[in-house]
C-alpha cells in the first residue's frame, strides 16, 4: 500500500498520547477506546460444591459475612489466605503440605463494578490470566468456560451489562485443579509437582492477572506487527508494518518517534478484509506499511552494543475525535541462525547478530514466586538485575513455568537480553487427535506469537520442554507431531516469518533427541556418561546443584533441621547423600543429591555452614570449567580457530521456592556461591588454561565488541608469591575469536601441591590451581582489608584461597564478585552492590582467619 504524506495538523495525533489513562473523565469525554481494570470490591470464598447457587453467591456477596475475604485483584487464593493469617507461611518448613487442601477445593471470585458511560463499539471482559478451570457468569446470565492459564479470553457482553450508571455482579468459580486435573491441561506444569521446591506440590488458584472491562468506539486496533529488514551492510532498513482493526472504518495515522527524537508522521488507508477472529471482531480492516528507517540504530544485545528503541504511534480516527490508539516499541537488528558451519558444513547452533557471532551465555528462568502467579515486577527487575551483573545476554523462558507479562519482554528490550522462548508445554503425555485440546493451544499459541513477535529481545520460538528427551527425532509419538511437527512450525510461519521455530529443548540427534552435536543439548552428565558432550553446540541446560547460603537456610529450617544434634557428614556408604533428612525434603531428593559436584576435591565439613560452602563450590568449579571449554569452543586439545559451541545457559537462573536444588540465585534473591564463578567465567574478554594429560595451554577469548591485544603473561608461582618461571606472548584476537596463545611446556615441572599458574593480559586474569583444594600445603594467609568509600579493598600476603566477603545481619547481601581466589600481594577492591543499613564487613579465606572492617553506607 502507498504512503499518503500529509499536511493535516498532527493535534489529532498528539491527542491520543495525551489523553489521561483509560477510566478517567478526560478520557470518557475524548470519545476513545476505554479499558477499565477491575482491581477493587472484589471478595472470595471457598465452595463446597462442584455445583453452585450462582444466583446465591450473588446475593451472600452483596451482604458478606465472615466466610467472604475482600481483596484487590489480581490475587490468587493462597496468597489471600497468607495475608489473613488462614494459612501457615508456606515457604517455610513443611508448610507447603499443611497448605495442600487450598487446591483441593473450588473457590467462588465475586466483583460488583458499576456500568460507565456506554460506548459506540462492544463492550468486552478481558481475561488476562485465570488460572485456570474457570466458568464466570455476568449478571446471572453464563458467559463462559475457561481453561487455560496461558491465554487471555475476551466475551462481549455489552448487551449483559447494567444500565449505565447501576451495579453489575460478576462471579467466577474456579475448580480444583488437583481434582479436575484431566481438565486442567494448560496449566503451569511445575505447579502439580515437588520440583519446585514445594512437597507435595502448590497448585495454584485464582486471578493472577487483571480482568478489564474493554469499552470499544465504532473501530478499534486489533494488531500491530513490525518487522525490520535491514540490508546486507546493515546501514539501511525499514518498518514493515501490519495492522488490523475491528468495526466500522476509520482514519489510521502514525508517527515513528526515532531513539534521537526525531518523528515522522502520515497516515494510510484502510482496506476491508473479512477474517474469522473472534466473535467480537468478525469484520477487519488492515493497512500494510513500508517506512524508510535513515541511518538505522541497530539494537544488540548487552555486552554486544547499545539498545536503542524505536516507537510506532498508531491511532484511529472518525475525522474529529481519536477512537483508539497503540504505541509499538521495537528494535532495529538482524538475527541469523547458523545451522552449518559454511567452511566445514558442520552442524551448528549459533545466531549472528547483525552480521556478527554471539556467544550466548545466560540462565533458565522457573517461575517468579511459589506461591501465586500474579507478577511481582519489583522482584522481576532485581533478578534481572543480578542476570546482568552476571554478564548473562541470554534468559529461556522455561517451557514448564509461567508466561511472562508485557513488562518483562519490556524490560529485556532496555537492557539488551535475548529471550529464548519456549512455548509453555512441558514434559508429559499429548493425547492424539483431541480436537478441543489442539485447538485450544492453538489460539493459546496464536495469542503469544502475536503479543512477543515485536519485541528485539525475542531470539528464536522453541515448542517446548524436553519433548523428545529420550527419543530420536525419528521415534516421536504421533501425538506430540501433532504439536511440535505441524501446529507450531505452522502458526510461526505463518504469523511471525523469518524467525527461528526450534522444535523442543533439546532438540536433535539419533539415536537419542539430546545429542550434543546437533541443535541444543541439557546436560545430564551427573548420572549419565555421555559421549561427545564436553563442548556441544549449545548447552541450554548446565547443571550441579547446591544450597542458599547458611543464612538464607536458616529462613525456611529450624536449627535442628539444619543440623541435628550430633549429626556426621561422613559418606559410609555408596550413594548415602552427606546432608542432614531436612535438606533432602527441601530439594528433589535424591535427585538433587546425584545432582552434586565433585565435594571429594575439597576438606570435609564438619558444619552446615561448611558443608553448603563444599557444596556450592563444586556447584561453581564445574560451572566454571564446563563454560570455560565451551567458551574455548573445542574440546580439550582439539585445534582452535572453528569454535562449534556458541551457548552455555545454567539450569536455572533463579528459585521459585525456597530449596537446595540447581539455581545460582535462591529465591530469597541472594547469589549463591556458583553465581560468582559463573559471572568471572561469563566475563566478555576471557582468559582460560586448557589441560589435558600431555600439556597445559593458555587461550583468550574475545566475546567482546572491541579487538584485544595485548601481551599474555603466564607465571609459574609458589603459594608464597615467589615467581619459579614465567612465559609471554603478543596476541591479537578479533571479536567473536578463541584462540589458544601460549603452550606452557617450557614452565617445566610443575608442583601440584605447592604451586599455581597466574595468567594476565589486557587487564584481565585467571589464576589456575592443579589439584582440589583438600591436597593442597597452603600457607597461612593475612587478610588487610579496609573500606575505601562504597568499596571494599582486600589484600593478602601469600596466595588466599576463597576470598569470601559477608555483611553481618544483612541477608541477601550482594558483592561485586566473591568467592575468589587471591594471588600473592594482589589487592581487589569489591563494591556492595545492595543497599546496606550498617553493621560490618567480615572478609576470610579457607586459609586466612577473618578480618572485618566497619560498614556505614
Amino acid at each position: 500500500m502507498s504512503i499518503t504524506r500529509c499536511r493535516i495538523p498532527v493535534a489529532i495525533i498528539l491527542l491520543g498520547w495525551l489523553l489521561v489513562a483509560a477510566g478517567t473523565a478526560a478520557a470518557d469525554d475524548a470519545a476513545c477506546r476505554r479499558q477499565l481494570a477491575l482491581k477493587d470490591n472484589w471478595l472470595v470464598k471457598q465452595l463446597d460444591t462442584d455445583k453452585p447457587d450462582i444466583a446465591a453467591l450473588a446475593r451472600e456477596a452483596a451482604s458478606p459475612d465472615k466466610t467472604w475475604l475482600a481483596a484487590p485483584m489480581p490475587a490468587e487464593v493462597h496468597e489471600i489466605l497468607l495475608q489473613r493469617g488462614l494459612i501457615p507461611d508456606p515457604h517455610v518448613g513443611k508448610n507447603a503440605a499443611a497448605c495442600s487442601w487450598v487446591s483441593e477445593k473450588n473457590w467462588a471470585y465475586v466483583c460488583r463494578f458499576e456500568t460507565p458511560r456506554a460506548a459506540a463499539g462492544p463492550a468486552l471482559l478481558r481475561f488476562e490470566g485465570l488460572d485456570t478451570l474457570a466458568d464466570a457468569w455476568l449478571n446471572g446470565a453464563p458467559i463462559g468456560h475457561f481453561a487455560n492459564m496461558y491465554r487471555e479470553f475476551s466475551v462481549d457482553v455489552k448487551d449483559r451489562l447494567a444500565p449505565p450508571g447501576q451495579q453489575n455482579t460478576l462471579v467466577i468459580v474456579f475448580f480444583s485443579p488437583i481434582r479436575f486435573r484431566d481438565e486442567c491441561k494448560r496449566k503451569c506444569h511445575g505447579d502439580f509437582s515437588s520440583y519446585l521446591g514445594a512437597a507435595p506440590h502448590f497448585a495454584k488458584v485464582g486471578v493472577y492477572r487483571d480482568v478489564v472491562l474493554d469499552l470499544r468506539e465504532q473501530a478499534w486496533i486489533e494488531d500491530v506487527c513490525v518487522r525490520t529488514p535491514l540490508s546486507p551492510d546493515c546501514r539501511a532498513a525499514k518498518a514493515v508494518v501490519h495492522v488490523e482493526t475491528g468495526g466500522a472504518n476509520a482514519e489510521l495515522w502514525w508517527t515513528l518517534v526515532e531513539p534521537s527524537g526525531r518523528r515522522t508522521e502520515s497516515h494510510a488507508s484502510l482496506s476491508p478484509q473479512r477474517e474469522a477472529r473472534d466473535a467480537a471482531s468478525p469484520f477487519t480492516h488492515t493497512a500494510d506499511l513500508e517506512i524508510p528507517v535513515l541511518e538505522p540504530k541497530l539494537w544488540w544485545p548487552r555486552m554486544s552494543g547499545e539498545q536503542p528503541l524505536y516507537a510506532l504511534d498508531i491511532s484511529l480516527s472518525d475525522g474529529n475525535r481519536v477512537l483508539d490508539r497503540r504505541r509499538i516499541t521495537f528494535g532495529i537488528r538482524d538475527v541469523k541462525p547458523v545451522l552449518s558451519d559454511p567452511v566445514t558444513g558442520e552442524r551448528r547452533f549459533r545466531f549472528d547478530i547483525n552480521g556478527r557471532p554471539v556467544f550466548l551465555r545466560g540462565g533458565d528462568w522457573a517461575p517468579l514466586e511459589g506461591l501465586t502467579h500474579v507478577w511481582n515486577a519489583d522482584r522481576a527487575k532485581r533478578l534481572l538485575d543480578l542476570a546482568e551483573r552476571g554478564n548473562m545476554n541470554v534468559i529461556r523462558v522455561w517451557g514448564e513455568g509461567e508466561l511472562p507479562p508485557p513488562s518483562f519482554y519490556e524490560e529485556c528490550d532496555r537492557r539488551g537480553i535475548l529471550i529464548w522462548q519456549d512455548f509453555m508445554f512441558g514434559f508429559y503425555s499429548h493425547s492424539k487427535g483431541d480436537t478441543a485440546f489442539l485447538d485450544n493451544c492453538r489460539a493459546e499459541v496464536e495469542q503469544t506469537i502475536r503479543r512477543l513477535r515485536n519485541h528485539p529481545s525475542l531470539l528464536l520460538w522453541v515448542g517446548g520442554n524436553e519433548q523428545y528427551l529420550w527419543s530420536s527425532t525419528t521415534d516421536v509419538p504421533d501425538a506430540k507431531r501433532e504439536i511440535f511437527e505441524r501446529m507450531l512450525p505452522e502458526a510461526c510461519a505463518r504469523l511471525d516469518p523469518g524467525r527461528l521455530f526450534h522444535p523442543s529443548s533439546p532438540y536433535g540427534g539419533v539415536p537419542t533427541g539430546n545429542y550434543p552435536l546437533e541443535g541444543d543439548w541439557h546436560d545430564y552428565t551427573t548420572i549419565n556418561y555421555e559421549p561427545l558432550a564436553s563442548a556441544p553446540l549449545y548447552a541450554s541446560e548446565v547443571l550441579r546443584a547446591s544450597t542458599p547460603s547458611l543464612a538464607g537456610m536458616r529462613r525456611f529450617m529450624s536449627e535442628a533441621e539444619l543440623w541435628p544434634e550430633g549429626f556426621d557428614p561422613a559418606v559410609r556408604k555408596p550413594g548415602q547423600p552427606a546432608w542432614p533428612p531436612a535438606w533432602a525434603y527441601h530439594s528433589t531428593g535424591v535427585a538433587t543429591w546425584d545432582r552434586v559436584g565433585a565435594i571429594e576435591q575439597f576438606c570435609d565439613p564438619a558444619t552446615a555452614g561448611q558443608l553448603i560452602r563444599v557444596i556450592g563450590s563444586a556447584h561453581g568449579e564445574y560451572l566454571r570449567e564446563r563454560v570455560e571449554r565451551e567458551r574455548r569452543g573445542v574440546p580439550d586439545g582439539m585445534p582452535d580457530g572453528n569454535r562449534r559451541c556458541w551457548g552455555n545457559m545454567v539450569w536455572r537462573l533463579n528459585d521459585t521456592w525456597p530449596m537446595i536444588y540447581s539455581s545460582v540465585i535462591d529465591y530469597y534473591l541472594e547469589p549463591k556461591i556458583a553465581y560468582y564463578y559463573l559471572r568471572r567465567a561469563y566475563e566478555p574478554v576471557l582468559v582460560s588454561l586448557e589441560r589435558t594429560a600431555d600439556r597445559i595451554c593458555a587461550w583468550v577469548i574475545n566475546d567482546s565488541m572491541q579487538p584485544v591485544a595485548g601481551t599474555l603473561v603466564v607465571q609459574r608461582r609458589g603459594f608464597d608469591g615467589k615467581s619459579r618461571g614465567k612465559l609471554q606472548a603478543e596476541i591479537a584476537l578479533k571479536p567473536g575469536e578463541a584462540k589458544r596463545c601460549l603452550d606452557l611446556t617450557p614452565l617445566g615441572d610443575i608442583s601440584l601441591r605447592s604451586e599455581f599458574l597466574h595468567a594476565t593480559v589486557a587487564g584481565h586474569e585467571a589464576t589456575c590451581l592443579l589439584i582440589g583444594e583438600r591436597y593442597l600445603h597452603l600457607p597461612q594467609a593475612h587478610l588487610t582489608v579496609r573500606k575505601e568509600g562504597d568499596r571494599v579493598e582486600v589484600a593478602t600476603d601469600v596466595f588466599a584461597k576463597q576470598v569470601v566477603l559477608e555483611l553481618e545481619g544483612s541477608s541477601g547481601a550482594v558483592f561485586e564478585d566473591n568467592y575468589f581466589d587471591l594471588p600473592p600481594g594482589q589487592k581487589r577492591t569489591i563494591s556492595l552492590v545492595n543497599a546496606a543499613s550498617g553493621g560490618q564487613v567480615t572478609v576470610r579465606a579457607v586459609n586466612a582467619e577473618a578480618a572485618t572492617v566497619a560498614w556505614k553506607p
